[in-house]
């Protein structure tokens, strides 16, 4: 299965995701997009760092989400506002979900972007927790 991780700028949460996902769904193809986000940009030092503390893989630069992801087989936003807007720009393809949604929880994950470490450990965390109920979807 091919997934797409989804979030604004593709330098904090979306990359955690990725790389979250890479280990725990070891046979899929998993990649990370942002919807204003600017390619080859650095995934910010702070995620960079909480990814390196739980010994993940790290993720690709940053990318702007385009017509060639919607053939992923599942598309995975951050936020509410992120799938519409993603429905909005491109219909509604059927795949696209916002995460906690598509593992059966309520709620937006937070932009960690400008915060203290802690709060990047946090949407780290709550990413974490996320993707592993993905893992018994699979």
């Amino acid at each position: 299965m091919r997934i797409t991780f989804v979030c604004t700028g593709n330098t904090c949460r979306s990359p955690m995701a990725e790389s979250i996902a890479k280990k725990i769904l070891e046979k899929d193809v998993i990649n990370s997009r942002g919807l204003f986000a600017v390619d080859g940009q650095s995934i910010s030092p702070e995620s960079l760092k909480v990814i390196a503390e739980h010994e993940l893989p790290e993720p690709t630069r940053a990318k702007q989400f385009s017509k060639a992801d919607l053939e992923s087989d599942l598309i995975l936003t951050m936020t509410e506002m992120h799938k519409q807007q993603l429905i909005y720009s491109y219909d509604d393809n059927g795949r696209i979900y916002q995460l906690g949604e598509y593992v059966g929880e309520s709620g937006d994950i937070g932009d960690p972007f400008g915060g203290s470490i802690e709060t990047y450990r946090q949407t780290f965390k709550e990413l974490q927790h996320l993707i592993s109920k993905l893992q018994s979807d699979s």
